[in-house]
């Protein structure tokens, strides 16, 4: 199996197990924080930055060479989906935690909730189209 791809699987299935524990635990977890102490948290909490920025710039780097090697059609749809959670981590999440180091308000936590389920749903999706690619690999 290529090296390649077994990098952009365990890159995407650790970000799919961390993004449903953000889902299910972090993220409801803001909501028993006081929102005058929300901001000081928000501006800790940024070291979650240092595991996931790196793992999801391999799993996009890894994606985009086998994307060029392979040209897989169900690894495109594979990719386009990395390309939705991108896009989704750019609109919704960083500006709503940028937001959060201000101001600890309620909705925007809720907000924040309820647009990482794009993400959730789509790095599962990933997993599962990956673990099919992977078996028709082996």
């Amino acid at each position: 199996m290529d090296l390649i791809f077994l990098i952009h699987l365990f890159s995407t299935l650790f970000m799919c197990g961390l993004c449903w524990f953000v889902q299910i635990v972090h993220y409801p977890l803001f909501r028993a924080i006081r929102p005058e102490d929300f901001p000081a948290y928000e501006r800790r909490n940024f070291v979650t930055g240092y595991v996931t920025v790196p793992v999801m710039t391999l799993e996009l780097f890894s994606g985009l060479w086998y994307l060029y090697t392979d040209h897989n059609k169900l690894f495109l749809y594979n990719m386009l989906a990395l390309a939705l959670i991108w896009t989704s981590t750019f609109i919704f999440q960083v500006p709503l935690h940028l937001k959060l180091t201000r101001e600890g308000d309620p909705r925007t936590i809720d907000r924040l909730i309820h647009t990482n389920w794009i993400r959730t749903l789509a790095w599962t999706v990933r997993s599962v189209l990956l673990g099919y690619l992977m078996v028709r690999i082996i």
